[in-house]
């Protein structure tokens, strides 16, 4: 499934990205749409941002009567004006019902861009961020251009990091360290790589190579999510965002053990649904 993550308080639940399919992982996790208060998007790319119209549509359709916060790197507020002007003709649509009117999104939805370094407080969790290397080398870091962000969420009972999508990246182990939960992405590069190339016959070699390159230098491989996971000293590694071919016990266990390879901690295989 593309990602969302739902972390769950007293005051309600917050999302990490909103991956194709989010909301209706939500209903059937038992949580309340409205109870969905803020939202961080890690970055742009349509796996991690698929549910963003609908997380606005629903809510309008449900009549939601508290603000909603959305959170993520530049940019964020700018999808999100294009998305809520395209609420307009549904909005006026509404259920066809004469005297009915719908809320629009544009009067519950707050966005902020954030950068890194940025916090943001809420009900007590301290949520800080930096910038990583799924787009570009740390070197690059400070200069103009797309930026792809990790969080952390700091509780008073726990901390927890979710890397988004990232490539090996020392700013990330500083964020992470210490942290109780890590979330980290995880691709088996060869494996997506042949996919793609296979379904895709026609695709030139120039942009094959550019793609395994992209899985290659922007992504986590299992030993180097073992080997952040080591470097930043947390407890617990839950990977996630993996793209397999097959779902099955010896998958997991494969992954489980290249991980282990670097970091002595406990390692999850993520399920959907599950809760850690």
């Amino acid at each position: 499934m593309p990602p969302a993550h739902a972390v769950s308080y007293e005051g309600g639940t917050i999302l990490v990205d909103c991956g194709e399919g989010a909301f209706q992982q939500l209903k059937r996790a038992g949580v309340d749409l409205n109870a969905v208060q803020e939202l961080f998007i890690t970055h742009h790319h349509f796996d991690h941002i698929g549910s963003l119209f609908a997380c606005l549509g629903l809510n309008m359709m449900t009549h939601r009567d508290r603000p909603m916060n959305i959170y993520g790197p530049p940019g964020t507020s700018q999808i999100l004006r294009h998305l809520i002007a395209a609420c307009d003709i549904p909005q006026a649509i509404g259920f066809g019902v004469p005297g009915q009117s719908l809320p629009h999104p544009r009067d519950f939805i707050v966005s902020r861009d954030l950068g890194p370094g940025d916090v943001v407080d809420i009900d007590g969790i301290r949520i800080s961020c930096c910038e990583n290397t799924h787009y570009r080398a740390e070197d690059q870091f400070g200069k103009d251009g797309p930026i792809s962000l990790s969080y952390r969420f700091n509780a008073p009972d726990r901390s927890m990091v979710f890397t988004g999508d990232t490539g090996p990246c020392r700013a990330l182990e500083k964020l992470a360290s210490g942290a109780d939960l890590l979330v980290g992405e995880l691709i088996d590069a060869d494996i997506v790589f042949n996919r793609i190339r296979s379904q895709n016959p026609n695709m030139s070699n120039q942009a094959l190579r550019k793609m395994l390159q992209h899985f290659t230098e922007h992504h986590l491989t299992p030993e180097d999510l073992g080997e952040l996971a080591s470097r930043a000293g947390v407890s617990q590694v839950v990977a996630t965002h993996i793209p397999f071919m097959t779902k099955s016990a010896a998958e997991d266990a494969e992954y489980i053990r290249r991980i282990s390879t670097k970091f002595s901690g406990n390692v999850a295989i993520s399920e959907d649904l599950a809760a850690y």
